[in-house]
């Protein structure tokens, strides 16, 4: 659907498991006429002790989703994403017309005659397998959205090793909420750049700053901790914006 494609790691029935998502289609579904939610099932042939897929089946499953997605999709079928885990590599679309999708997977998958495989649909016009099993969580969001600056400072340069200044947004509810959350987070030590009403007054804007290293990892810590911290004040954490640290300091958000 878009090209906003990303990954985060879960635990899917206490095992470890790695999920491939459309996040960009979260701003445009559900589609009231692709109300199935089909899958294509994989059992792997090679998974890892843990569950998760091997480098040595990399590329055959890359080759199998690439046909999947090259000969299923039309405008009655739209792919969304995939699970891997427990030995198991399953592919998730929502479709128009239910009743020749295992037909159609058959035809794909009789390429692969190695493989062991299910496919199968089911009613989900409110496309709940995506936004409950497949989008992540909003601390998942948090760190793909860490993940995906951190490289972007480090493709420029930025050694990530350097202490400075890391802004953080905040949205309350109301000023009270707002005062609130500047007051606790002044105790770990974090200082007021701004605050006030947004231009259309529906939330109370916060932007506070603390120096700090935006290092995978340490930066997850941070704003996990952030996020929390917004929700116990019934508020939304925005994320971080900083400084690209080189020759010449550029701000990135």
């Amino acid at each position: 659907m878009t090209d906003d494609w990303d990954f985060y790691f879960a635990q899917v029935d206490d095992r470890p498991a790695s999920i491939y998502v459309d996040l960009g289609a979260v701003r445009e579904v559900p589609l009231e006429h692709l109300p199935f939610m089909a899958y294509v099932r994989l059992h792997m042939r090679t998974p890892r002790d843990d569950g998760l897929s091997s480098q040595e089946e990399f590329d055959r499953l890359i080759e199998i989703e690439d046909q999947l997605t090259a000969r299923l999709l039309n405008e009655g079928c739209v792919y969304l994403g995939r699970y891997t885990g427990n030995g198991l590599r399953d592919f998730f679309f929502y479709v128009g017309d239910e009743t020749l999708w295992n037909e159609r997977v058959a035809a794909v998958l009789e390429a692969f005659p190695e493989y062991e495989y299910e496919s199968g649909t089911q009613e989900d016009p409110e496309w709940s397998t995506y936004f409950d099993f497949l989008f992540p969580p909003a601390e998942d969001q948090q760190r793909i959205s860490n993940r995906r600056l951190c490289a972007v400072l480090e493709s420029n340069g930025d050694t990530l090793e350097t202490p400075r200044e890391i802004d953080h947004w905040f949205y309350l509810p109301d000023e009270a909420r707002g005062e609130a959350l500047i007051a606790e987070a002044a105790t770990l030590g974090f200082t007021l750049r701004d605050r006030g009403w947004t231009e259309d007054e529906e939330a109370y804007r916060v932007q506070l700053w603390r120096e700090d290293i935006p290092q995978p990892g340490t930066i997850d810590e941070l704003t996990l901790a952030l996020l929390a911290l917004a929700l116990s004040f019934d508020g939304d954490y925005d994320g971080w914006e900083t400084v690209l640290v080189t020759d010449e300091p550029t701000t990135l958000h």
